[in-house]
């Protein structure tokens, strides 16, 4: 249950780990007034004004509020492939959304979903009981291959046609309000390989990423192989999304591009098919050689809600993967400031400084050290208001 914070509010964290790079601290103190962080500080230095109130977690690790940068709402109940009606998906969805919050995810971004939107715009007007979320909408993507094998029919993906269709298509999803606009540049992961058929064209790509950069809106790309995701980076594309299946030669065209990959390990690395497991596989062969190439990478799921990736806990497993090709610390870096700056959000989470949004978390132990920490989150606090206190009750 949402509750208010006081005017002003007093973190007292057993250990503090800031996200910006600089080691943990022990007993230190954060000043939260309304939605932000004032300051930081050690507990020894705390000036407490009488009225404000005080959330003991001294026996927890307090850190930035988790990231999820590739998640999908589309409101399928576990074991359930389509569910019967828009607004069974939108309850389904706004509990799965709640879910992912008491786990620790501040922000994510949606990467279609028609149902995203109402859950942005809900949470954006103050129901501040799911996380803050960026919406993508519908996909776009060409018509030289399919994109998603198969395509639910309940979703939309719009089909562009040369540069004029793709200029004009982007400024449709502008015009509905969308915060980034997502491509499927490849078709998806198959059976009989790894999916590196390209479905756009170098001109449709760039056509979409020079119309949406003109409307301040990012682009996000399905893309899986190395021809893809070249196409993409070739073409301006801001975040590769999934990113598997490349040559060395790609790995260090993406490295010295402005482009970020977000890997999505989970989705595969939970299916038990022998496909997937294979799929899985090179996911993490290609990780490891993208950060030997110095690839920037941020944290992000695939997360549908289904039997294998539900919305909650299980979101962390994505941070906890990515440090077996990583160091952990650079992994959980991933999930919180440099999402965030992937996001364009790093002027307002991502770290635990003062002037940000209060989005910070508690686990019980050394999330460097064990980043499965993760998936057992304790202490949630969303823009200043406590979401999520098991450890106690907070006091004046």
């Amino acid at each position: 249950m949402v509750r208010d914070s006081r005017a002003h509010t007093v973190v007292l964290a057993g250990h503090l780990w800031d996200g910006t790079g600089a080691p943990p601290q022990p007993d230190m103190a954060l000043r939260i007034a309304g939605e932000r962080i004032e300051w930081c500080e050690p507990a020894g230095e705390l000036r407490r004004s009488p009225d404000s109130e005080l959330i003991d977690l001294r026996g927890l690790w307090v850190l930035p509020g988790l990231i999820d940068a590739h998640v999908h709402f589309w409101g399928l109940s576990p074991g359930e492939a389509t569910p019967a009606d828009f607004q069974t998906r939108l309850k389904t969805a706004r509990q799965q959304a709640r879910d992912l919050l008491h786990a620790g995810f501040t922000t994510v971004r949606d990467l279609g979903s028609p149902i995203a939107p109402y859950l942005r715009d809900a949470s954006a007007e103050g129901a501040l009981t799911t996380p803050r979320i960026l919406a993508a909408h519908v996909g776009l993507t060409g018509a030289r291959g399919p994109w998603l094998i198969p395509q639910p029919s309940w979703w939309e993906a719009r089909v562009i046609r040369g540069s004029e269709s793709a200029r004009e298509e982007v400024q449709r999803l502008h015009d509905e309000g969308v915060d980034v606009v997502k491509i499927g540049a490849s078709t998806g992961p198959r059976a009989e390989g790894f999916g590196d058929m390209p479905t756009l064209t170098e001109e449709e790509i760039r056509a979409v990423c020079d119309s949406a950069h003109e409307w301040g809106l990012p682009v996000a790309a399905h893309a899986i192989g190395s021809e893809a995701v070249r196409r993409c980076v070739v073409g301006g594309v801001d975040t590769i999304e999934h990113g598997y299946g490349l040559s060395d030669e790609v790995c260090e065209l993406v490295a010295a591009s402005n482009a970020w990959i977000v890997p999505t390990l989970r989705t595969r690395a939970v299916r038990p098919a022998p496909e997937s497991q294979a799929t899985s596989r090179n996911q993490m062969d290609t990780l490891r050689r993208g950060v030997a190439a110095g690839i920037r990478y941020a944290a992000g799921t695939d997360s549908v809600g289904d039997v294998f990736t539900q919305h909650g806990s299980g979101n962390a497993l994505e941070i906890e993967l990515m440090g077996r090709a990583m160091e952990p610390a650079a992994a959980l870096v991933a999930g919180t400031r440099d999402a965030a700056r992937m996001l364009g959000l790093d002027g307002e989470v991502g770290t635990l400084e003062a002037g940000k949004l209060a989005d910070l978390i508690g686990v019980r132990a050394d999330p460097r050290r064990d980043v499965s920490e993760l998936q057992r989150v304790e202490f949630v606090m969303r823009s200043g208001r406590v979401v999520r206190h098991d450890s106690g009750e907070s006091g004046r």
